[in-house]
């Protein structure tokens, strides 16, 4: 019974472990845990799985990359995979027009609409008139409006 005990909490802390690291790397974490449900503790595929990892977090470590691989993400039909990808890179770079507008965009194609607007009004608010910001108004119906530096030092 021990032996079960174990083999059962090893294999938790294998796929915790996965999720988290496919979670941080952009990659979509079913992805992660069918691994882990198919390798069990087979030390090549679990080394298959992180290689996989790393190489998608150094392909999306720029602008580029990152809107490169979410774009085939997106067009596999992983978009919650290209949204992660996005989302990580927006970490990094904040002030990123591009990948903001196809993470706006992606998240009102998730059905995530007040998270699209919410990303549309950050967009507004660095590249107002862009065409980034008509593609996440498009796609989210609108996004709030941004009320510029001036009328905010009218208000106080």
């Amino acid at each position: 019974m021990r032996g079960v005990i174990v083999r059962d909490i090893g294999r938790r802390a294998l796929w915790s472990g996965a999720v988290v690291l496919a979670t941080v790397s952009g990659i979509s974490p079913a992805h992660a845990t069918d691994a882990v449900e198919v390798s069990g503790s087979d030390p090549a595929v679990n080394a298959q799985l992180v290689s996989e990892i790393e190489m998608e977090a150094d392909e999306s470590a720029t602008e580029a990359g990152a809107l490169a691989l979410a774009r085939a993400k997106t067009s596999q039909g992983d978009l919650s995979g290209a949204a992660a990808v996005l989302e990580r890179y927006l970490l990094i770079d904040k002030e990123a027009v591009e990948p903001r507008a196809e993470y706006a965009v992606l998240l009102c194609r998730l059905d995530d609409v007040a998270g699209g607007q919410f990303e549309g009004a950050k967009l507004a608010g660095k590249a107002p008139g862009s065409d980034a910001l008509d593609r996440a108004k498009a796609a989210c119906g609108g996004v709030a409006d941004v009320p510029d530096d001036a009328e905010m030092a009218g208000e106080q």
